[in-house]
């Protein structure tokens, strides 16, 4: 219902916003932010897509649902001073989980390899993922082991990530979360999309272990 919902109200936003904004289609996003910026490649159009479009396109049943729910999500990504990257051409392995509760912040945690250094990124909008993203409250990052990056390694491996379906849009619902995963390496780039991923589920425990590696506070009853 929640994602039905979004794509109706969107449409509308979507037609108004063009009508509105014709004669500012090339301006840049000129907004300051006060939060530090870890990486170079972040977009300075809001309207940039954070994912190739056609990826959402394998397994949609709606019209115009990949193009909705690629503007979704980049949103997010975007009010978070994320990174698009499918597009890094870096020789960094990197992998994001952008969780999108319908009602709590949205998030996004970030893990990278580069070279012998490991790294973890994680951020936090003032916003609801089912709605607007609202401002940047939470930006942090720290240096991790090698060993934390084989254990998440080893969750990857369980799910068969680079093998999994990016979407299955049959597996919508009423109000709930999108839980997306991406990988990137210097030859190959995914997404995995699920919403409201089972608890039990190994899907639900690799992208809780990232979670669990920040010092979010999260609500057991927030956790969906």
């Amino acid at each position: 219902m929640a994602k039905q919902l979004f794509v109706l109200v969107f449409s509308f936003l979507t037609v108004l916003t063009s009508c509105q904004g014709q004669s500012s289609q090339n301006a840049t996003n000129t907004s300051i932010y006060s939060l530090p910026i870890d990486t170079a490649f972040i977009p300075t159009d809001s309207t940039q897509f954070y994912f190739p479009l056609e990826i959402f396109r394998d397994t949609s049943l709606y019209i115009i649902h990949d193009t909705l729910t690629d503007s979704w999500y980049s949103k997010h990504l975007f009010a978070m001073r994320e990174p698009v990257i499918y597009a890094d051409k870096s020789q960094k392995e990197m992998y994001r989980f952008t969780w999108l509760r319908s009602f709590h912040n949205p998030v996004a945690i970030r893990i990278e390899k580069n070279g012998d250094t490991y790294r973890l990124y994680w951020k936090l909008c003032d916003g609801a993922g089912g709605y607007r993203p609202g401002k940047l409250t939470i930006s942090k990052q720290k240096t991790i082991d090698k060993a934390t990056w084989e254990m998440f390694q080893t969750h990857m491996h369980q799910i068969d990530f680079w093998n999994m379906k990016t979407n299955e849009t049959e597996l919508l619902g009423s109000d709930g979360s999108q839980w997306v995963l991406e990988g990137k390496t210097t030859t190959q780039y995914h997404v995995v999309d699920k919403w409201t991923p089972n608890k039990d589920s190994k899907y639900y425990t690799c992208c809780n272990f990232l979670i669990g590696l920040t010092d979010l506070k999260i609500k057991k009853d927030d956790k969906y």
